[in-house]
């Protein structure tokens, strides 16, 4: 299944998207305006240059020139002087002139577009000559027989994408650089809300149904916060269902299983000798019937488990469960050691350990009483807290070590326990943050237990010893 991007990613590519084509549509809108002004700039530079054209020429003087037909029939330009044509081409040197008098030409630049091509009309016009494209304004003077024109190509008046794309490439790059990275950590920022309520979320155990506070939270996830807390309402009442139902279950079942132990024991003593092999194994049948509602009660109570941290005396803890262990147990038929023989103090959920510790050492007592001897060792280090419960057992294989932490599981060649206490300290383990794995002791006579625990420090407000 193609696994789709993050919020982040996506929110990222549309909103670069979006500036592109904003700053492309921008640059069109500029482009445009721009080429217009440039136009309208260019036109009165035209103006200009025609006006100053026309002070240099000496309008009387020239229409007396005229008027006495030497013109351009001279072999000259009567009209400027060489010094005020390069006054001309120094002012405007992107343009060139024609003059006309009667609509005909009588001095002109050197350079530019023929004569012939030139418009012989006041105002502005477009025109081409050579392969140019040209602009140009005629100033009628103050005889109307006299019309000064004055052109310049279009090119010069246009901007050019490609130059000024060059032109600002880098500085483009810089800015279209820099606001990517503005724009992801803006995002990144703006997320943030999104990502610690995911994180909190993801913190808590199935049990933990808390409401969240929505003064905690961004005014934006308001109504998402609200709708977490209604679906937490929801399902703490499911809880209750499930577990007013689980508790009722048991209750019925064990009330016959009762009675049924009961009519076992009293066949038992006075039936005759030939059935009690029979109720017997009536009876164990009934215990391991009990057992196994106590694991399945247990599983479910741990679902519904909300986790608390406090500091937890474990050695007493460990002592209390191995007590009542021995309680169970027939005299002398196992021995339990535990190191060290001192307060050994560490911050967890002690109903947590003792369900995970008490599960461990039942199993041991269950399946390795042939050994007679369990050992209890306790280390702690400065973030974990580890408890070795070690057996004289039989051992487990590497490959079934996996295995038997789940459900109804049980070793080869195993027939007695219901299979469930290995999974209900794996769950209680797994509540608190811990971990728990099988190893064979280094003789391979015995499997040994390991419980780890991180130190569970209490959240902000909550109470704590």
């Amino acid at each position: 299944m193609k696994l789709r991007s993050s919020l982040t990613i996506r929110l990222y590519r549309r909103v670069l998207i979006l500036l592109a084509l904003t700053g492309l549509g921008m640059g069109a809108i500029l482009y445009v305006v721009a080429d217009h002004e440039i136009g309208r700039a260019s036109d009165a530079q035209l103006v200009n240059a025609s006006r100053l054209l026309y002070m240099l020429m000496q309008d009387d003087v020239a229409g007396e020139i005229v008027a006495n037909g030497r013109g351009l029939q001279g072999g000259g330009d009567p009209l400027l002087s060489p010094s005020e044509r390069q006054a001309f081409h120094a002012s405007y040197d992107w343009c060139m002139f024609a003059v006309f008098w009667e609509d005909q030409p009588v001095a002109q630049s050197g350079w530019g577009a023929p004569i012939a091509k030139v418009p012989r009309r006041p105002g502005l016009h477009n025109f081409k000559a050579v392969g140019d494209h040209w602009r140009s304004y005629g100033l009628v003077g103050h005889d109307p027989r006299l019309l000064i024109v004055v052109a310049e190509r279009q090119e010069i008046r246009e901007i050019s994408p490609s130059r000024v794309l060059r032109e600002l490439a880098i500085p483009l790059i810089a800015l279209i650089a820099a606001s990517m990275v503005v724009l992801w950590w803006t995002l990144r920022r703006s997320l943030y809300e999104v990502q610690r309520l995911a994180t909190t979320l993801g913190a808590r155990s199935l049990a933990d149904l808390q409401p969240l506070r929505p003064r905690e939270w961004s005014r934006d996830l308001g109504t998402l916060i609200v709708a977490l807390n209604k679906l937490f309402v929801r399902l703490d009442k499911a809880y209750e269902r499930e577990q007013a139902f689980t508790d009722d279950v048991a209750h019925e079942l064990r009330t016959p299983l009762a009675a049924i132990r009961a009519q076992a024991q009293l066949l038992r003593r006075t039936a005759p000798l030939a059935t009690t092999e029979e109720t017997t194994r009536l009876i164990a049948t009934v215990d391991r019937a009990n057992h196994l509602i106590d694991g399945l009660l247990t599983l479910a109570r741990l679902d519904s488990t909300v986790v608390s941290s406090r500091s937890v005396d474990v050695h007493q803890l460990i002592a209390e469960v191995v007590a009542e262990k021995l309680i169970e147990l027939p005299p002398d038929a196992m021995e339990f050691t535990v190191a060290p023989d001192r307060i050994v103090r560490w911050r967890c959920d002690p109903a947590a350990l003792q369900i995970a510790v008490a599960a461990v050492i039942d199993n041991a007592a269950k399946h390795a009483r042939e050994g007679g001897r369990i050992d209890i060792a306790v280390t702690r280090n400065l973030d974990r807290l580890t408890i070795g419960i070690a057996d004289r057992g039989p051992g487990v294989p590497e490959a079934d070590r996996e295995r038997l932490m789940h459900r109804f599981e049980r070793g080869e060649g195993s027939t007695s326990g219901s299979g469930l206490g290995l999974s209900i300290a794996a769950k209680a383990m797994a509540l608190s943050g811990g971990t728990i794995r099988l190893e064979n002791l280094p003789d391979h006579k015995g499997l040994l237990v390991v419980l780890a625990i991180p130190e569970l420090v209490p959240e902000e407000g909550a109470e704590g010893e």
